[in-house]
């Protein structure tokens, strides 16, 4: 939603079909000082929970292989806890423990009906509810230190908006 409404590359009208100033490009060049031939990166795209295990053991393995040489790990829009999937119980709170907990989310974008949970590395994880009024359309609700879950996310706007009493206010 964000990209629509920033970025319109098929409008007739070219000037608006311009790179908005929210996007930045940068350059990767100039001089190496260290030897990188040896680093490796590995991506995983998308991954689902169902290949959850796959995911964890491709990951030992590089490790493994890799010892002391830089590795890099990026996941793209991975989804690897899925109620559905993993479960409650005891295999999805291992799954969290040993995969998914070790991990630290740099870029992190997930829409909401509402608005949009983000975080940009080193800043803080961010709420953001939809706002006519604001001249980006947006308006921070909530920075936090750590990922909130799904139930969190929708108590912070239900206290917002007034649907819900913040439980750290009536403690006082």
């Amino acid at each position: 939603a964000l990209a629509r409404r920033d970025w319109n590359p098929t409008s007739p009208n070219a000037e608006n079909a311009l790179v908005p100033p929210c996007v930045e490009f940068s350059s990767c060049g100039g001089v190496q000082m260290q030897d990188i031939s040896q680093d490796s990166i590995i991506f995983f795209f998308c991954p689902k929970a169902s290949e959850a295990e796959f995911v964890e053991e491709a990951l030992l393995k590089s490790e493994s292989a890799l010892e002391d040489k830089l590795q890099l790990t990026i996941f793209v829009n991975p989804l690897l806890v899925d109620m559905g999937v993993t479960g409650f119980g005891l295999a999805g709170r291992m799954l969290r423990e040993r995969l998914i907990d070790n991990l630290m989310p740099t870029y992190y974008l997930r829409t909401l009906a509402w608005g949009a949970l983000t975080r940009i590395y080193p800043n803080q994880f961010t709420v953001w509810q939809e706002d006519e009024n604001s001249d980006d359309g947006y308006r921070m609700i909530k920075s936090m230190e750590r990922l909130p879950s799904n139930p969190e996310v929708e108590d912070i706007y239900d206290i917002e908006n007034g649907f819900a009493s913040d439980p750290e206010k009536q403690q006082g």
